[in-house]
């Protein structure tokens, strides 16, 4: 992620607007950055021309590279909101040339100075964060954050499991029949078990409904993405109990990091259905599709304080951490949590 700097960057170096012809020089960047600490491919360059990182970030978001003297790029950063102005994400990358010189810091002080323009349009009197991943390797990026004001709060594991053998036949729980996701179609069943299945540990936004225009979100809608990154048709599944979604699973059959590497996207099965074997069957089902297309390396990851018991389930299954992750979290604006939090 972002890389250490001193508390001043470099007044030789300038921060200026991403434009797509960066593509493939951030990309460079932020592996580079990746090789240093974790030995990873972190970043592509797309079909569409996208910087594809390994954690989605919409292609609206607010993106600055920081170059030298030389026009060389030695840092990138991005901005995305992820929930309703109140909770904003940075993330980018200095390339190892460029530690230590302010580079990192910089990036971040023009993070925190857009979310703190943009947290304006959320409601009045409601506290807004800026948050970041950063993997246990980036101790330098950690430092950083920490000494900005940053804290910690979650912890995430990075499961894998390299399938040696067909996997066992899920047994689905009685009473309920599992069945492929349209991808197309099924978001609106599938929208409420989502929000239900997260609601009680990852936080929901307790405002009421808005009266926000139907096309708030349509900054990203004229941008072309390369969708073959994103969940795959034949790798995502829900099980049903009636005609309710008791929960489901959506995975990703092209990742980042490794071509020959598919990833559980998503697990969430709804409260009232735990702990009856929902999420074992859930996991098993797409095993089965990724052994069944010859995709045997499968990642996940999840929390590794999660009340639900998912590291557990995972190390059940045969998964095994490879990495781990941290969320670090600051105040931008001061107010009222409309966050229902389980920290």
């Amino acid at each position: 992620m972002i890389g250490s700097g001193l508390p001043n960057m470099n007044p030789q170096h300038l921060l200026r607007p991403y434009t797509p012809a960066d593509a493939q020089a951030v990309v460079a960047v932020i592996n580079a950055d990746g090789a240093a600490t974790m030995g990873v491919r972190r970043a592509l360059v797309d079909g569409a021309g996208n910087v594809r990182l390994a954690r989605y970030v919409p292609p609206a978001s607010d993106k600055v590279v920081a170059v030298d003297p030389a026009g060389r790029l030695a840092g990138y950063a991005y901005l995305a909101d992820r929930e309703q102005h109140i909770v904003y994400e940075v993330g980018g990358a200095v390339h190892p040339d460029y530690w230590e010189q302010g580079v990192g810091a910089a990036l971040l002080g023009w993070a925190e100075q857009r979310a703190t323009a943009l947290c304006q349009q959320a409601p009045p009197g409601v506290k807004t964060v800026l948050q970041a991943n950063l993997f246990a390797a980036e101790a330098r990026a950690q430092r950083l954050f920490t000494q900005c004001g940053y804290a910690q709060a979650r912890a995430w594991l990075h499961l894998q499991i390299d399938l040696a053998a067909p996997p066992p036949a899920p047994t689905v729980p009685d009473g309920m029949t599992l069945r492929a996701i349209d991808l197309d179609e099924d978001w609106d069943i599938l929208g409420p078990a989502m929000d239900d299945a997260f609601a009680d540990h990852w936080g929901v936004i307790t405002l009421p409904a808005t009266d926000a225009p139907d096309d708030a979100e349509a900054p990203d809608e004229d941008l072309p993405e390369d969708e073959s990154y994103s969940n795959a048709p034949g790798f995502c599944f829900m099980l049903l109990a009636g005609d309710q979604v008791a929960g489901g699973v959506l995975c990703n059959a092209r990742i980042v990091e490794r071509p020959d590497t598919g990833r559980v996207g998503s697990l969430f099965v709804r409260p009232q259905f735990r702990r009856i074997g929902a999420g074992r069957a859930l996991m098993l089902t797409a095993f089965q599709a990724f052994w069944q297309r010859d995709i045997q390396r499968i990642i996940a990851d999840t929390d590794a304080g999660s009340f639900t018991q998912a590291p557990k389930l995972y190390t059940e299954l045969g998964m095994r951490p490879y990495h781990q992750e941290f969320l670090y979290e600051k105040e931008i604006r001061p107010g009222r949590e409309v966050r229902r939090l389980h920290l």
